[in-house]
């Protein structure tokens, strides 16, 4: 899965559109909040992101693709996240920058405190916590929160379900074969070549 580009909810002018990312950096008072870092992501080396910023973009793709028994992996069984990170390489630095901001604002503490949803990083929380705080974004009152929720939900998904690995949790046998499909209807399919053999020319 190689995407071209971000969701469009992960554009800058989206991210930037509220004040809350302002009163977040300028904040003295949540400093402590602010400096909690994300929990990293241990494992291959990366080319488009930070540690941390893996670490959270595997924390929300663990919850939102979670692994379903045999045969229906989840989003760490694909490694959907060194699968996007390699995938973003041939981007440009600003939309790598979307992206890295979106995932920043999402995991960030202090954001999560203005909401009175949580004083810890979202890649520090448990499951249960992370799911709550999922819901919580998907169903705020507040558009950007909904937005950057919908954005970053969306290239997860693309790329996981674009994996063949996850098409069995599903019962999707892959796209069908032309030979195949040709072979079992050979009975219905029209000889166009023989058609045009057998209508009269037409005069001139």
């Amino acid at each position: 899965m190689s995407p071209t580009k971000l969701p469009g909810e992960l554009s800058r002018r989206t991210l930037l559109k509220t004040g809350l990312i302002g009163v977040a950096l300028v904040s003295v008072g949540s400093a402590a909040l602010l400096l909690q870092g994300a929990r990293t992501r241990e494992g291959k080396a990366l080319r488009s992101f930070s540690a941390a910023e893996a670490g959270v973009l595997t924390a929300l793709a663990r919850r939102l693709c979670p692994a379903d028994g045999p045969g229906a992996p989840g989003a760490e069984g694909i490694d959907l996240v060194g699968m996007l990170d390699q995938a973003l390489e041939p981007l440009d630095d600003d939309a790598k920058q979307q992206l890295k901001l979106g995932l920043t604002l999402f995991d960030n503490a202090f954001t999560g405190a203005l909401f009175g949803e949580r004083v810890r990083p979202f890649s520090q929380l448990d499951g249960a916590a992370q799911d709550a705080v999922i819901r919580s974004w998907q169903e705020s009152k507040v558009a950007f929160r909904r937005t950057l929720m919908r954005g970053l939900s969306s290239l997860v998904m693309s790329v996981y379900w674009g994996d063949p690995r996850s098409w069995a949790r599903i019962g999707y046998a892959g796209p069908p074969n032309p030979a195949a499909l040709r072979a079992t209807y050979a009975d219905n399919l029209v000889d166009l070549a023989s058609l045009r053999a057998q209508s009269p020319a037409k005069e001139t």
